[in-house]
């Protein structure tokens, strides 16, 4: 996994021909210290600002992906080996994040259509049966994405939890371990129909991402206007007030809600907990509205 411990942000100054002096701000990030973290963002601030003072528009070396996301570690969970083998963190627009090293976590996004016309079936039979005779609920007609995940979990010899999302659907592999960025997992999670950019997100960060908490916009809370790593005291203050504010109104909603089990559903020894983790923060188990 891509992960870093300490972020911070630094500025850094280059001078145009003219003589006039550009500015840049920019995160820094490092295992090692603070003071490291700062190193690295006074480096990247320098070379943007050069950029600038150069005419030039193009990114420099720091592209998307090839460092680790700007997130703080909330939890860690070590492995066997004492390192982390997934770590909780809170990601850009405020949500709760699961990254795991190895526990493939497999997000399919469904055609809205195909998901309002399953919603009016359901509706259809509860009027029926409100307005209408008393009848036998007609038998729920099979769902196709289920079935397509369970063929794909017996071609593979693999146990899997499905969980329904406010977008279609994630999977949780839970026998075997994967190595995120390899071309077997790739192939994998195509074969499932994983969201593509989904995909390329495990890949650059080298690990697998479940959202744990719903997207503010959907638990109608407004939006977080303050980025980390907090540049000044007032803007970790109105961050604290923001995050109070989001859990309560988040507290309402679930994440994704527990579906079926496929395969043998085992779950092995050193992904037990990251899946108690996992359904309790994201109140699987719940009938609370997904957001």
């Amino acid at each position: 996994m891509k992960l870093a411990r300490y972020w911070t942000r630094a500025s850094g100054e280059a001078t145009r021909p003219g003589g006039d002096r550009v500015r840049a701000s920019a995160r820094g990030w490092s295992n090692d210290s603070v003071e490291a973290a700062r190193d690295c963002a006074r480096e990247i601030a320098n070379r943007a600002a050069a950029r600038i003072a150069a005419g030039r528009s193009e990114r420099g070396q720091y592209e998307y992906g090839e460092h680790p996301l700007p997130e703080p570690v909330l939890q860690a969970f070590p492995n066997s080996e004492g390192t982390p083998g997934a770590v909780v963190t809170r990601n850009a627009y405020g949500a709760l994040v699961l990254n795991a090293s190895s526990l493939m976590f497999v997000d399919v996004d469904v055609d809205p259509k195909t998901q309002s016309h399953a919603a009016g079936r359901s509706l259809g039979g509860i009027f029926g049966s409100l307005f209408g005779k008393p009848s036998k609920p007609a038998p729920s007609p099979p769902d196709p994405f289920i079935d397509g995940f369970r063929k794909v979990a017996e071609r593979h010899g693999l146990a899997a939890r499905v969980y329904q999302t406010a977008a279609g659907y994630r999977l949780a592999i839970t026998n075997l371990p994967f190595q995120p960025s390899s071309s077997e997992t790739k192939a994998l999670l195509q074969e499932f129909g994983s969201d593509p950019l989904y995909m390329r997100l495990c890949r650059q960060q080298d690990s697998f991402r479940a959202r744990l908490s719903p997207k503010p916009w959907r638990c109608q809370c407004y939006q977080l206007n303050v980025k980390f790593p907090f540049e000044t005291p007032l803007d970790k203050s109105r961050y604290q007030g923001w995050e109070s504010y989001y859990n309560s109104k988040s507290s309402a909603y679930s994440t994704c809600r527990y579906v079926t089990s496929l395969g043998t559903g085992v779950i092995a020894p050193e992904f037990s907990e990251l899946i108690r983790c996992h359904d309790r923060e994201t109140k699987s188990e719940s009938a609370l509205p997904l957001a």
